[in-house]
């Protein structure tokens, strides 16, 4: 077996859990940022309580074929209007625009396939899903199935983005 067929049929847990593939998140969320919407990230200490008693917004994207599991975002919704002003130009955004969520949405689904397009076990044998945007306030988002997570703050602008890789077990 070739090297690069025996790379895509070896993706393990001890990978996913890596500290070079948080590199890689953290490398794929700086060039995102960057890039799309002018906007500076640094990694935050892990946070205990995200203020789960405001209104916040989650993106999710589904990945499905060497790895299967969800690629998630969330942030404030003010955090989030923000986001959607910066991908319209700087164009001010009412806090009732359907805009929000699409940003939002779309943003999680440019980190996903950012991150996926990274990990040559994944890249082409990885398919994402459309995203799937969430509001409210006290909320969880769960596997259906056993799951290691990696997760990741990033502070931007003054706000907090809490990202969440689950990976259904690969052991």
């Amino acid at each position: 077996m070739s090297e690069a067929a025996n790379c895509l049929n070896n993706y393990t847990t001890e990978q996913f859990l890596s500290p070079e593939n948080l590199d890689l998140v953290d490398a794929t969320v700086a060039e995102v940022f960057s890039m799309m919407l002018g906007i500076d990230t640094a990694v935050q200490p892990e946070v205990t309580d995200l203020g789960l008693d405001i209104d916040h917004l989650t993106a999710v994207v589904g990945y499905s074929g060497t790895l299967r599991g969800l690629f998630g975002l969330r942030m404030s919704t003010v955090g989030a209007r923000e986001v959607a002003s910066a991908m319209l130009g700087g164009m001010p955004v009412d806090e009732d625009d359907d805009s929000i969520g699409d940003a939002v949405g779309e943003l999680c689904n440019m980190l996903a396939g950012g991150w996926k397009n990274r990990i040559p076990a994944l890249a082409s044998r990885c398919s994402l899903s459309p995203p799937t945007v969430i509001s409210g306030m006290k909320y969880r988002v769960h596997m259906s199935s056993k799951s290691v997570d990696v997760e990741r703050n990033y502070g931007f602008n003054g706000h907090l983005l809490l990202l969440t890789i689950h990976c259904e077990d690969l052991a």
